[in-house]
């Protein structure tokens, strides 16, 4: 075999590993980031799409089938770039995901441009004069697999869940800057406020706009503040749209670090987190009925 060829192969593939290891550390992260793409509907797959990272990167560093493997590694690359290019030019979006919640190896627009050209150069040149050795001794296929179940795994345990509303008796009052909110938003002890987590994708989200409206009218809170994973561009397609009376801050994926789940809202009083809880919102009364029941307790 080509000893160049072996190399290009084993440098793809190694990167390959890394890209769905980072994905699966925390799925979340990178389903919401198909969110942002706009293919909402389609954010089930997240799980195969690093599946089949893993199985190429194998593949390519046991250089077995490498013919195969180089054109399937080439064509993952060709789509994800031109979902990134789409991404840029329609949504404003320019963190690639490629990485997941390992945000410093997510680099700028051009940077990943020029990372995957040089990615389909080597995987071209490995299609052309790999080879298609599908002898798979048996340590190999036992690495393998111990690697594939390993990613199954953390895939499967950082899927994101359906929301479940909080039984709120049992939430502990805690101080903002005990939590992630404080990185978030900045309070004044004598307002209360209400901090919604969104996506402008999520139809749950979406669902839940025309109540959030009424809230700060209704004495729901003195403050309403839409935290939005979402870009610029949508933001403003959002607005004319819904025409929202809040204030409405748009986050990449840091906004993550708060939480997985969209919607989630946030009932802040005393400078302290006081409810949370998932889900659609409901309408001012019944919150305010809610918040009512929940201060006798």
């Amino acid at each position: 075999m080509n000893k160049r060829v072996a190399i290009y192969g084993l440098i793809v593939g190694l990167l390959f590993l890394i890209s769905g290891m980072a994905k699966a550390i925390d799925i979340s992260v990178f389903s919401n980031a198909i969110t942002q793409y706009g293919f909402e509907n389609i954010r089930f797959i997240s799980p195969f799409i690093i599946l089949a990272e893993v199985s190429v990167g194998l593949l390519l560093v046991f250089q077995v089938w490498q013919k195969r493997a180089a054109f399937s590694g080439a064509v993952l690359v060709a789509a994800f770039t031109m979902i990134y290019a789409y991404g840029i030019v329609f949504k404003g979006i320019e963190d690639c995901g490629c990485f997941g919640k390992i945000t410093v190896l997510n680099t700028s627009p051009v940077i990943t441009f020029l990372r995957n050209a040089v990615l389909l150069y080597l995987l071209l040149a490995v299609w052309l004069k790999g080879e298609n050795k599908s002898h798979l001794d048996s340590r190999i296929a036992v690495i393998s697999l111990m690697f594939i179940c390993l990613v199954v795994f953390m895939t499967g345990y950082t899927y994101p869940k359906t929301a479940k509303k909080k039984k709120q008796e049992k939430f502990t009052v805690q101080a903002i800057e005990n939590t992630v909110l404080k990185d978030f938003i900045t309070t004044s002890k004598d307002s209360t406020y209400l901090i919604f987590a969104f996506t402008y994708t999520c139809p749950h989200c979406l669902n839940s706009i025309a109540n959030l409206k009424e809230y700060e009218q209704s004495g729901v809170a003195d403050k309403v503040i839409g935290l939005a994973l979402g870009d610029s561009v949508t933001g403003k397609e959002f607005a004319e749209i819904f025409n929202p009376n809040f204030t409405i801050r748009n986050h990449s994926s840091e906004l993550l670090r708060l939480t997985g789940n969209f919607p989630t809202a946030y009932y802040v009083r005393n400078d302290s987190l006081t409810m949370e809880f998932s889900g659609e919102l409901p309408c001012a009364f019944l919150l305010l009925k809610q918040l009512d029941i929940k201060d006798k307790i």
